[in-house]
């Protein structure tokens, strides 16, 4: 089989599609030899597709050689293919081509596959890429169940809830709803392509070390798609202003004996963030953010409170799909970075990269890939700005469905309580409200900081729970095809 044939005439070019719309025409009237010249095909053809004298009418197929599967057939595996992919369980071409072969024997058609291996051979999996031209080999990045299970729609939904009602409360505009996140630069890059010999097994690149230093940046922008200047973590016990040589302007830089963020960075942000930005009662700002335990303390909702900052927290393990900085920004922002990282050592043989470098690495990084398209579109395609709640579609929580974990159930769905039995009036019995309120607190306890976020974050009773005990409510049907 040739494997790269290219036509040498124009035979065929009009396409099926003008081909059904021609003999659609004749069919209501048009005179053949009109149709003919008005769609560009030839009246003997067009005339034999009339007739049915062709062995596929209306369809536009050259040579004697056709698809071993029909239309409707590579249809439906063309779409399991992307269910599959949607599923986080995409198919290898072993799998295709397997797949390709079991359908061929068991719909009982007469196939070329090899029987030996009981598959599909690399030509046909290669004319299968070229009629269906959505579809390519691409390397997937890896997702944890964690990720799967936990990116559903109940929990979707009532982030959205949420979120819904604080944009009712009060009036925002997309200057003031803000995302905030943290990530991590290294002193060792990862090396980005470069032009090698053909032929050479190993092709290297030099780095500044095996095991680098890593350096926490904190970042955040807006739907409007202005961009807070980043605050950077350093693992030292001294901060020096060396450190922030080249970093963007109007940057900060802090300590930790870790180099990564704590409930005392996070309130220093927050600080960073009211003085840069004016908020205050009057001029109140979200900020949807993770669910970091840095991120709830009482100290950051108190100061949030007296600024106007409205903390808006997203589901657990859903960053990946609902913040906008990882969905539009950060993949670019260390991608920038390693090539800065790159032409760095390029530059210095010899020299490593070191923390007091990595301002200035990362300066050039950030300037380049800061642009406002990208908070505009992250905020977009997350259905944060404008709001979206229907942003996502039932598909999109199929990796959910094909997990051996039970769905998560919202308050409305869980059974409700008996009822309980009248009291006198003489001693009143607990209400219904009374029971969903905290115990007395003693002199002794601290208050809980998620109550003093209430009006930002869903009430106790109304996060979802998992129980199996209601698992004939919550069924899913699931299903999953073994290669």
């Amino acid at each position: 089989m040739v494997r790269h044939y290219k036509k040498k005439t124009e035979r065929g070019s009009y396409g099926s599609e003008n081909l059904k719309l021609a003999l659609e025409a004749v069919k209501n009237g048009t005179p053949l030899i009109k149709a003919s010249k008005q769609f560009g095909i030839p009246a003997r053809t067009l005339r034999r597709h009339r007739d049915g004298k062709v062995q596929h009418p209306g369809t536009s197929v050259l040579g004697g050689h056709s698809p071993v599967l029909s239309e409707a057939v590579e249809k439906e595996l063309h779409d399991h293919i992307q269910f599959m992919e949607k599923s986080l369980y995409g198919l290898t071409q072993i799998d295709v081509r397997r797949l390709a072969y079991e359908i061929a024997e068991s719909v009982g058609i007469n196939h070329p596959f090899n029987k030996a291996t009981k598959m599909a051979g690399a030509d046909w999996m290669q004319q299968f890429f070229r009629r269906h031209s959505d579809l390519s080999t691409r390397i997937p990045e890896g997702t944890s169940i964690s990720r799967a299970v936990a990116f559903n729609m109940p929990k979707v939904n009532e982030f959205f809830d949420v979120y819904s009602a604080l944009l009712k409360s009060q009036t925002f505009v997309p200057s003031r709803v803000w995302n905030m996140d943290e990530t991590g630069v290294s002193t060792v890059q990862r090396p980005t392509k470069i032009v090698a010999t053909k032929g050479i097994r190993t092709v290297g690149k030099m780095t500044s070390g095996e095991r680098g230093t890593t350096v926490t940046v904190v970042c955040a922008f807006s739907a409007a798609g202005s961009y807070l200047p980043p605050m950077f973590i350093y693992p030292r016990k001294r901060m020096l202003a060396q450190l922030l040589t080249g970093a963007p302007p109007q940057s900060i830089g802090c300590k930790s004996d870790s180099g990564w963020t704590d409930a005392s960075l996070f309130l220093d942000w927050l600080k960073h963030f009211a003085s840069f930005t004016c908020c205050s009662k009057d001029n109140p700002h979200v900020v949807i953010l993770d669910g970091h335990h840095s991120h709830k303390t009482l100290a950051a909702v108190n100061f949030a409170r007296e600024k106007g900052i409205h903390l808006l927290t997203l589901p657990p393990h859903s960053t990946h799909k609902l913040q906008p900085l990882d969905v539009t920004f950060f993949k670019s922002l260390k991608s920038a970075y390693n090539r800065n990282a790159d032409s760095w050592m390029v530059a210095n043989p010899g020299k490593r990269i070191s923390v007091y470098e990595i301002a200035t690495i990362f300066g050039k990084a950030y300037l380049q890939t800061a642009t406002p398209d990208k908070p505009i579109r992250g905020f977009e395609v997350t259905g944060i700005w404008p709001y979206n709640n229907t942003i996502f579609k039932p598909e999109d929580f199929a990796a959910a469905n094909v997990t051996e974990e039970d769905m998560p159930i919202t308050r409305d769905q869980c059974p409700q309580p008996a009822a309980l039995p009248a009291q006198s009036a003489a001693s009143p019995g607990p209400t219904s409200s009374s029971l969903q309120e905290a115990p007395p607190s003693t002199g002794d306890q601290q208050p809980d900081p998620a109550a003093d976020a209430v009006s930002i974050q869903p009430a106790a009773s109304s996060e979802p729970t998992t129980l199996s005990s209601l698992q004939e409510a919550t069924e899913v049907k699931r299903t999953f095809l073994n290669l």
